[in-house]
């Protein structure tokens, strides 16, 4: 009968280096690129913050950050205009301050 070690003899051979550059190459293939979003969809998402903001609606707004989205739900506190960003409050009265272009999608709760 032949013991064979299988994966564990060979995973031994690996430099730490190798290893590393695998996971980085794991993670790198579920990153995504930012979708660009058209100009009807940009003003269907402005409309519907607007409504929020007037009927102190609940948001989740879907952001791009650095390849991959991520979702944060609350209401929008203020629109900043110079600065270009939306100030969300969320259920834990966290203030987040979110850029103009980090947003992916706007949606109702």
């Amino acid at each position: 009968m032949i013991r064979d070690r299988g994966n564990i003899k060979w995973t031994a051979i690996m430099l730490p280096e190798h290893v590393a550059a695998v996971k980085q190459e794991v993670i790198n293939l579920e990153k995504v690129k930012q979708p660009i979003l058209d100009e009807d969809r940009l003003t269907e998402i402005e409309m519907l913050i607007h409504e929020a903001m007037e009927y102190n609606l609940q948001l989740e707004f879907k952001l791009f950050k650095k390849g991959y989205i991520e979702s944060i739900i609350g209401h929008t506190h203020f629109i900043d205009y110079i600065r270009k960003e939306f100030r969300i409050k969320d259920k834990d009265d966290s203030i987040h301050n979110i850029s103009f272009q980090k947003i992916v999608d706007v949606q109702k709760v």
